[in-house]
């Protein structure tokens, strides 16, 4: 189906619609940290389990030092207790401190593979790249041999995934068949290109909109979940309208209403109802201006 407002742009060539493969871009919460770092991970603790290191892996784990990493603190008990159910904040430490904590509990493939994925996900957890060129182009010999022999220049991102695929066929080979994330890895590099950082269209933001949603169906039959939760949102909205001082039509009064000054000024003048209608209070304070306190 093709809609004539949006043009899909390829090099010189602009063509109407929206292409489904061209304008879906790779999306890394689900195809790294919930994807290959997920299959690692599961392959890591089974080897750990099998030759009954578990605990030597836990000591370890609460023992790193989270200072510099920009993480949340490391819940090694949890971690090792639910090692099937962990989320994606949890693979977004694990990446970084594992290749330090299993060093020498796993083959040299495996270790090699976790350091590739601390690599790749540095590459795609950039929140801005300034210069596109020097972050996609491995170095500046390769490019020179690529433009003589006419090949085209491989990115250090692609690099990092070929680096991985080779490394998981000698960990995992069947892994490469029966899971098509690996696959998607491939296309990331011209998704970055087209649309720019992997962090502008990934879903981790809105991943975390799952806990209003499940609590706004408690009260639900669920056989129409999203109808459910879309009039309890549109209520909740309705309510916030209201109380904020909102206008709204009255068709058998045929006029504009708003609410009574004293609910809105009830709202306001409280923390705890200006918070949960999302609100902002007024600050008490001006900037540029002082008191004295005698």
């Amino acid at each position: 189906m093709l809609f004539p407002e949006f043009r899909t742009v390829i090099g010189s060539d602009i063509s109407l619609g929206v292409d489904i493969h061209l304008d879906t871009p790779t999306e890394i919460l689900h195809t790294v940290l919930l994807g290959v770092v997920k299959y690692f991970w599961g392959q890591t603790v089974y080897l750990l389990v099998k030759a009954k290191k578990m605990d030597i892996f836990q000591v370890r784990l609460e023992s790193v030092s989270s200072d510099g990493l920009n993480i949340p603190h490391i819940m090694a008990a949890y971690m090792c207790q639910y090692k099937g159910s962990l989320i994606g904040k949890h693979f977004k430490s694990i990446v970084q401190i594992l290749p330090m904590v299993i060093y020498d509990m796993v083959s040299k493939d495996l270790l090699d593979v976790w350091l590739i994925l601390g690599h790749l996900v540095v590459l795609c957890w950039h929140t801005e790249i300034t210069d596109t060129q020097r972050y996609l182009v491995s170095s500046l010999f390769f490019l020179i041999f690529s433009s003589i022999f006419y090949f085209n220049p491989q990115t250090e991102l692609q690099n990092t995934i070929d680096d991985l695929l080779t490394k998981t066929a000698l960990c995992a080979p069947s892994i490469l068949i029966s899971k098509p994330k690996f696959h998607f890895l491939k296309h990331l590099p011209f998704y970055i290109q087209r649309f720019g950082p992997a962090l502008l269209f990934a879903t981790e933001r809105y991943e975390s909109f799952n806990t209003p949603f499940r609590l706004s169906c408690i009260y639900s039959n669920r056989l129409a979940p999203s109808r459910d939760s879309a009039r309890i949102f549109a209520n909740l909205d309705r309510v916030k309208h209201i109380a904020s001082g909102g206008w709204w039509y009255n068709p058998q009064e045929q006029k504009w209403e708003s609410a009574s000054t004293r609910v809105v000024n009830l709202v306001r003048s409280q923390k705890e109802y200006a918070q949960l209608l999302g609100m902002s209070q007024p600050s008490k304070r001006a900037p540029g201006i002082s008191h004295f306190l005698f």
